[in-house]
């Protein structure tokens, strides 16, 4: 399934973008590109592959999501970098 400019101004009116005629054409291809690979999953041969154990039934294996009450904070506070609480040193992880 290919889409022509048309059709991506069409989807890009409803998301309220405006999309130069640069910018069309840009999409147009990333769209036809990803609709190209999702195409090639149609290829797989998955008879004999079996689904996750959860996706057949109600039950979820993952915990569930509880609130607690976080009881570190003071701990955490009294712990930074210069000694009076003023900041957090942290690694950098930008250079100038």
């Amino acid at each position: 399934m290919k889409l022509g400019s048309d059709d991506v101004r069409a989807i890009a009116a409803e998301a309220r973008l405006s999309l130069t005629d640069t910018e069309l054409a840009g999409a147009v291809r990333y769209i036809n590109n990803f609709l190209d690979m999702v195409d090639r999953f149609k290829e797989l041969d998955l008879k004999n592959v079996e689904p996750f154990c959860f996706a057949e039934t109600n039950v979820c294996p993952l915990r569930e999501d509880l609130p607690a009450a976080f009881t570190r904070s003071e701990e955490i506070l009294a712990d930074r970098a210069d000694g009076t609480g003023a900041f957090f040193k942290v690694p950098r992880i930008m250079e100038e």
